[in-house]
């Protein structure tokens, strides 16, 4: 039995196949092997603080966790913690959003997606900086749409002169 032209080798969808590496990952890696060696490295790769957390939060969760009460969370977030986030913009900028309106995810990735999802239908193409978050183009393209980058002007190529002015 010879395969069929359309028959794919791999049970992964093409759109999967064509994800580029996420090489900060690499960096990160080679930084903590080089810290494993014990230099002085200052991470800048991942967005992550440079800092350990802090002892009111682990005190915080080690109570939450002692307390037994850990379950899954409703889909949009914990209601108390919604409209703790719709007093935060009332008393912070004045601003009366209602905690319906307020969806709280586990990281930006994730609401980047859900973002993405409630407002890309298919063939729209949004204009994303370069550089940029490098997931945005795949998470864009989950939902049929297209990344395009704006093209570098010519002050900003390299080797290129200011323009005259």
């Amino acid at each position: 039995m010879t395969a069929s032209p359309t028959f794919r080798s791999t049970l992964l969808s093409q759109r999967a196949a064509d994800i580029q590496p996420f090489h900060v990952m690499e960096l990160l890696r080679r930084a903590r092997e080089l810290e494993a060696q014990g230099r002085d490295i200052i991470h800048m790769e991942v967005g992550e603080p440079d800092f350990g957390t802090p002892a009111p939060v682990v005190e915080a969760a080690t109570r939450f966790l002692a307390g037994g009460d850990v379950h899954y969370t409703p889909a949009l977030g914990l209601p108390a913690l919604r409209e703790a986030i719709a007093r935060f913009y009332h008393d912070r900028f004045g601003a009366d959003v209602a905690p319906e309106r307020i969806v709280v995810t586990a990281g930006a990735s994730g609401a980047l997606m859900l973002a993405l999802a409630a407002t890309t239908d298919p063939g729209d193409e949004w204009l994303l900086p370069d550089p940029g978050y490098p997931s945005n183009r795949h998470l864009i393209r989950a939902f049929e749409g297209a990344a395009t980058s704006p093209a570098p002007s010519r002050s900003t190529r390299p080797g290129a002169s200011a323009p005259a002015g």
